[in-house]
């Protein structure tokens, strides 16, 4: 799709942390590929780890040739004041002329951006991507269903999360677009992974099979399956490495040492999400145990560094992996038949392994950003004509 002249757009950002762990590392890429094809101004509610120059914040690195976008990041931090702030900061950006908001995750800035929409004219574009109904509660539900009348799309990952939205929110179906998460294919061919160059710890588990899990330490993500489905393997020569950090690691530790599985794991924490490649590079088999999951971009990079998985079908992963790996996609909390399905692909024939892995890096090419970029040009160019009454 060709975009002649710019169209203006305000993009709404949760958290810029150039170390962050999380999956916000892809958004940054993808809005510098924005600025191709629209006129950017970025809002970011929280800022870590920013360069000033010559009085400017900006996003890409004094080093590049990009010139910085147009950019607002908020200063307060007292709910109150970061409220109204967010409130002015919108409408000063909607009376410079960008009537399309596009929000990733922050109800605050969805609410905002919704009352002067319907002030001011404008259309607001809320991604959100996930199972909330299962664990929110209390007055925040309340608030969240207001602001899912208020705006004019929903954005997620999945055709089967569209109809859930719509069933669980009361959102009429033409209002709720599909865009998948993404991964940078070119990016990450360029990495240079180095087995020499690794942690310390990698000198001792050179014999060993290597077992990734990579995800927050909690209950939702399936953190608390991960001992018995250790202590299910305990007879395998393998090592499994957990990188994140969460509310169950405690609870973790404590476990695995009484099962006395300490030699088979070893907690890494958190690492930045431009590091995680270097452990996909030494990963054999990626578990994705989750309880609640939407678009997992965990399992785009497995794919894409051609990682054999084995995931429980939660979310939209059935829709998201190809139909090879259907057979490694097991019932939640079905953790024997979890760790005999890894066990499997660790035993696999060197010839069947590697048709696999050609699968994965295939199947993974149609999430590469340079094609998800053009469904998100299509959502707003065409969507924000007109939104649905």
């Amino acid at each position: 799709m060709e975009v002649n002249k710019k169209s203006k757009l305000c993009y709404i950002l949760p958290e810029y942390n150039p170390k962050t762990p999380t999956h916000f590392a892809y958004l940054y890429d993808f809005i510098e590929k924005l600025r191709e094809s629209f006129d950017v101004f970025l809002i970011i509610e929280k800022a870590i780890g920013w360069t000033e120059v010559v009085g400017r914040t900006e996003v890409a690195p004094p080093s590049s040739e990009v010139r910085p976008p147009k950019i607002y990041v908020q200063k307060f931090k007292f709910p109150p004041l970061r409220c109204l702030e967010n409130f002015l900061v919108l409408l000063k950006v909607r009376l410079k002329g960008y009537k399309n908001f596009y929000i990733h995750y922050s109800f605050l800035s969805a609410f905002n951006a919704s009352l002067i929409a319907k002030i001011f004219n404008g259309k607001v574009f809320y991604w959100n991507c996930g199972l909330p109904w299962n664990y929110q509660k209390g007055a925040r539900v309340i608030f969240e269903k207001l602001v899912y009348k208020m705006i004019s799309f929903l954005v997620t990952g999945t055709e089967s999360l569209k109809i859930e939205y719509s069933k669980h929110y009361k959102i009429p179906l033409k209002k709720i677009k599909v865009m998948p998460n993404w991964v940078s294919i070119q990016k990450i061919r360029n990495q240079k992974f180095q087995p020499e160059a690794g942690p310390p710890w990698a000198e001792n588990i050179q014999n060993q099979k290597v077992v990734l899990f990579a995800h927050r330490l909690s209950q939702r993500k399936g953190a608390h399956f991960l001992p018995e489905i250790i202590n299910n393997l305990k007879d395998e020569n393998i090592v499994l490495l957990i990188v994140g950090d969460g509310p169950e690691k405690q609870n973790l530790e404590f476990r695995i040492q009484d099962l006395g599985l300490s030699d088979k794991v070893k907690f890494l924490g958190w690492i930045p999400n431009k590091e995680i490649y270097q452990y996909y590079a030494i990963a054999d088999v990626f578990i994705m145990p989750s309880e609640e999951e939407g678009f997992p971009r965990v399992l785009l990079e497995t794919m894409a560094m051609g990682v054999p998985f084995v995931s429980s079908d939660a979310g939209g992963v059935k829709e998201i992996v190809p139909p090879e790996f259907l057979n490694y996609v097991v019932k939640i909390g079905d953790t024997k038949t979890f760790s005999l399905k890894i066990k499997e692909l660790l035993n696999l024939p060197q010839e069947k392994l590697k048709e696999l892995k050609t699968i994965e890096k295939n199947w993974v090419q149609k999430y590469d950003l340079s094609q998800v970029i053009e469904i998100f040009k299509g959502i707003i160019l065409f969507s924000a004509r007109r939104a649905p009454q």
